[in-house]
């Protein structure tokens, strides 16, 4: 457990004890919203620990808060009050406290993954700005079809050309291999494909096999989907970042998703992947 995580972790126990909280509370750790009032919310929100009880118990994020506070009827409330009227709204009668400390921690936790997934994006782009690379890493969005605009980590050429992509680059970081490594390349698969149908001449014949595939077949059937997918384009190349200790684990991963897509490269491969991108996108003139 990450330190930052830990210390909130005291924090939201010692929560318990609060003057705006404790009367709430009865000895059984339960947490009774059902009179809380207005200006009780209010006061709560205004301190971080008690808003992510609160925000937990009530299921909302920033975004979906901002959103109810625009609601007609909560604009009939008075403005410093708004958002705790969003969130009296959505709170149950009561909640376990132990429950609320275990939700506003896994809350916490998936920020913290996608600011730490968005500080290897902010490092990958300031690399590739260093090698001269026209990738463009941010603020770029595609067309798509399962997702009508697609935001790909990294793509050239420019979509503000309105030409075709012809690289496709997803960095995701992956905090436990064996927990969530499937669903991160089942994103990266469907991302190919459909990039690779919409923007390329991508033609899939299949294997109309008679039986269940087995251990035996499966290379022979992952081999067979990456020779059509192969010069296909765009290129499409995935980044994963692991820890160093699940390496060995993640690598056999690789053979699986590069049936889907043309390049898989690992943290501690960044050189490799550095020379395969500027073999698909070339730096510019002059570049170092």
């Amino acid at each position: 457990m990450q330190p930052e995580i830990r210390a909130l972790e005291a924090q939201l126990a010692s929560a318990r004890d609060h003057p705006l909280l404790a009367p709430l509370g009865d000895p059984a750790g339960t947490v009774d919203f059902a009179s809380v009032s207005l200006d009780d919310i209010a006061a709560m929100l205004g301190d971080p620990t008690l808003s992510l009880l609160l925000l937990a118990a009530a299921d909302l994020n920033r975004t979906a808060l901002r959103a109810a506070t625009e609601q007609p009827d909560a604009l009939i409330v008075a403005r410093p009050l708004r958002r705790a009227y969003a969130v009296r709204l959505k709170l149950p009668e009561a909640g376990d406290f132990a429950t609320l400390v275990e939700l506003a921690l896994q809350r916490r936790t998936s920020t913290l993954g996608r600011n730490a997934s968005a500080a290897t994006e902010t490092l990958f782009r300031d690399r590739l700005a260093f090698e001269g690379s026209p990738i463009r890493m941010q603020g770029a969005h595609t067309a798509g079809i399962l997702s009508e605009r697609r935001k790909p980590d990294g793509v050239y050429p420019d979509p503000q050309t309105g030409r075709a992509p012809e690289l496709y680059l997803e960095i995701k970081k992956v905090n436990r291999v064996r927990d969530d490594i499937q669903k991160r390349l089942y994103e990266i698969a469907e991302v190919s494909l459909e990039v690779k149908f919409l923007y390329g001449n991508l033609r899939l014949s299949g294997l109309g096999r008679a039986t269940l595939l087995d251990d035996e077949s499966r290379p022979q059937a992952r081999e067979a989907l990456r020779a059509q997918i192969l010069g296909v384009q765009p290129v499409v190349v995935a980044l994963l970042i692991c820890r160093p200790e699940e390496l060995e684990i993640a690598r056999r991963y690789r053979p699986r998703i590069e049936a889907f897509i043309d390049r898989l490269f690992f943290a501690d491969e960044i050189e490799q992947c550095l020379s395969f991108l500027a073999e698909v996108a070339p730096p510019a003139s002059g570049a170092p």
